[in-house]
């Protein structure tokens, strides 16, 4: 193991990590001047509602950030600091991450975190994480014009399908997701409910809703459903974890 984290924590790594996240860093400040200039060219948004934007997705992405800094902590200690800054700096998906290096792990023999976990299978773990997030960079660079024509081309006939996919989608997502957490299905008719799981999915979605509806009347609600929303739901996850404990 301390060969491996010789490696995994080296300069090398260190120098190619920073490379890939300073990409990042540089596509995003690009990205956010190309946004400014539009707006400044066409006036789409004043002065207050831009900073109005700032602060809603400043406070939104508090929650996101806490969940994957505590994951990603324990990914440094896997594989090192590395190789966590430039996965989770490029794709921002920790568990998927520790999911990929625990597959590429068990492709080589070994098991992450053990003394079983050899250079070799470092290595399978990184190609794994690697291959594993070349998905969403290929589709994205492939079916991005051809989805954006498709949505062109659907909104001239019927504009209210775009909306309601655009909101459905997402949805539907995170329910799967979330469902997924909360029931495991291990037979044909044997299902296995997390109940402290589904609390939390189902509150956290409850509050959402209320919350979204209250920030009709008071706008500050919306900047602030989200975090409310994570925090009612890992409240109520917790209480009817210690109900049925």
């Amino acid at each position: 193991m301390e060969h491996v984290f010789s490696v995994a924590n080296g300069p090398v790594l260190w120098l190619l990590a920073g490379l890939i996240v300073g990409t990042v860093v540089v596509q995003a400040l690009l990205y956010l001047r190309m946004t400014l200039r539009l707006s400044n060219d066409y006036g789409i948004l004043t002065r207050d509602e831009r900073l109005r934007v700032y602060k809603t997705a400043t406070i939104n992405s508090i929650g996101p950030a806490i969940a994957v800094f505590f994951v990603a902590v324990s990914l440094v200690a896997m594989v090192g600091g590395p190789v966590t800054l430039m996965r989770v700096g490029v794709i921002g998906s920790a568990i998927f991450e520790f999911v990929a290096a625990e597959m590429g792990a068990k492709a080589a023999g070994a098991t992450l975190g053990t003394d079983s976990y050899t250079l070799q299978a470092f290595t399978a773990s990184v190609w794994v994480m690697t291959l594993g997030g070349m998905g969403w960079l290929v589709s994205t660079f492939l079916m991005t014009k051809s989805l954006d024509r498709t949505r062109d081309k659907l909104s001239v006939g019927n504009p209210q399908l775009i909306r309601a996919l655009g909101s459905a989608t997402p949805v539907a997502i995170f329910l799967t997701l979330g469902l997924g957490a909360a029931v495991a299905k291990t037979g044909l008719a044997e299902i296995a409910v997390a109940w402290d799981d589904l609390a939390a999915l189902l509150i956290g979605a409850g509050t959402m809703l209320v919350l979204g509806q209250l920030g009709k009347r008071w706008l500050w609600l919306r900047e602030w459903a989200v975090g409310f929303a994570l925090i009612g739901g890992l409240a109520a996850g917790y209480l009817v974890g210690q109900i049925l404990a």
